[in-house]
């Protein structure tokens, strides 16, 4: 088996190429660096013959890439490879196009709940696969005093695009869109913006633009995204708010502008962190770990829920679907429904520290288990070399 990966400098580059050279030899497995942040991923001349230059020197049975690029699948149906994309964003960091049709790809997302759209939508080469996580390297890392906060948090705060969608609009579209934002907010438990985004509200929209005189159009995914950012915003904004009025809270994001330092001005607010090194002493540290999910990550846990819990940190999230089925709740990690829960919860565990610590060390053993990226990538690969399945 000879696999090329793709490093395109995601997060979790170096935990798959850690776990594929130990399962197929460091001899079988090559990696092929190029950047794609701020060029074409859909027809990219540059990366394509850098691609076919390599695929001259060996023959290759596998293209492996975090997250799909529809210019590595068009290259590898040229050439009749297989193609492996295994995201770690969602939604997928492209729009849906024809590239996602070929046959040679093998595309798998982490979040249930956006395969079976793509299902729907009548794409065929979709699969789900949860995240993994590489507790190994965590075991290096030693937590660190500057980071003994009682709340802590690490993520964007997701500035959404919602304002400027909104601004070309007047009456009657505008207020549905600030219902439609207010409506989802109340709702945890599930997406709903999806199903009233409809096409003729779309096709309104545009038509109202052009009215205007706005120079833009949108279209549904686009529309429900901005939605799903905002509507995280306001979720992570409030969650943060309240528990910095209570709790000694922390904030890690570099996305945080006088508004928001305004609005949290009881939390303390700090610029990011290295991903190797400190934020991993952050998990270590903190006695709790916050996590709410981006809202349009409808199922899935997110890999920053992994990383704390690889990390032996206690965590404290939203209560995802695939979460609620992978992990005991109260024993291996705490969820909450609502901000009065997560307030409540938060309270309780910072009271009981033994029961805190027992939860995170039972969280840690979860995913050392069941989350291993050997075991991950064992069964995307039998799903792509499964003639049986008809594939």
């Amino acid at each position: 088996m000879r696999i090329l990966v793709i490093n395109p400098y995601s997060y979790i580059h170096k935990d798959i190429m850690e776990a594929l050279t130990e399962m197929y030899g460091k001899e079988n497995v090559n990696e092929l660096t190029y950047l794609f942040k701020g060029k074409d991923v859909y027809i990219n001349d540059e990366f394509a013959e850098l691609l076919e230059t390599e695929l001259t020197k060996i023959r290759y049975d596998l293209i492996f890439s975090t997250n799909f690029y529809p210019v590595i699948a068009t290259v590898c149906h040229n050439k009749n490879i297989k193609y492996l994309a295994w995201t770690y964003d969602t939604p997928m960091n492209v729009v849906p196009c024809s590239q996602m049709e070929y046959d040679t790809n093998f595309m798998f997302l982490f979040d249930r709940l956006e395969v079976q759209k793509y299902l729907k939508m009548g794409y065929t080469r979709f699969f789900h696969m949860p995240l993994g996580v590489n507790t190994g390297k965590y075991e290096k890392i030693v937590p660190s005093k500057k980071y003994e906060n009682d709340i802590s948090f690490m993520g964007k705060l997701y500035k959404s695009q919602l304002n400027v969608i909104t601004a070309g609009l007047k009456g009657e579209l505008a207020q549905y869109l600030n219902k439609l934002v207010v409506t989802q907010s109340g709702i945890t438990d599930r997406y709903i913006v999806d199903d009233l985004i409809t096409e003729s509200i779309i096709d309104s929209i545009n038509q109202e633009y052009r009215k205007n005189g706005y120079d833009l159009s949108i279209n549904k995914l686009q529309l429900s995204y901005a939605v799903s950012e905002y509507v995280t915003y306001l979720d992570r904004i409030s969650i943060l708010e309240v528990m910095g009025r209570r709790y000694d809270t922390h904030l890690y994001t570099y996305e945080a502008g006088e508004r928001e330092k305004d609005i949290l001005k009881n939390v303390h607010i700090h610029g990011p962190l290295d991903y190797n090194e400190e934020m991993p002493a952050l998990f270590k540290s903190s006695k709790i770990n916050l996590n709410w999910s981006l809202r349009a990550a409808q199922s899935a846990i997110p890999l920053r829920a992994l990383d704390i819990l690889g990390c032996g940190g206690f965590l404290l999230s939203n209560a995802q679907p695939e979460l609620m089925e992978w992990l005991e709740d109260k024993k291996e990690v705490v969820l909450f429904h609502n901000i009065d829960e997560a307030v409540e919860l938060a309270g309780y565990y910072l009271e009981h520290e033994e029961e805190r610590m027992r939860i995170a060390a039972a969280g840690l053993e979860k995913v050392k288990r069941d989350f291993r990226y050997r075991d991950r990538i064992r069964k995307m690969m039998e799903i792509v070399f499964d003639k049986r399945a008809g594939i």
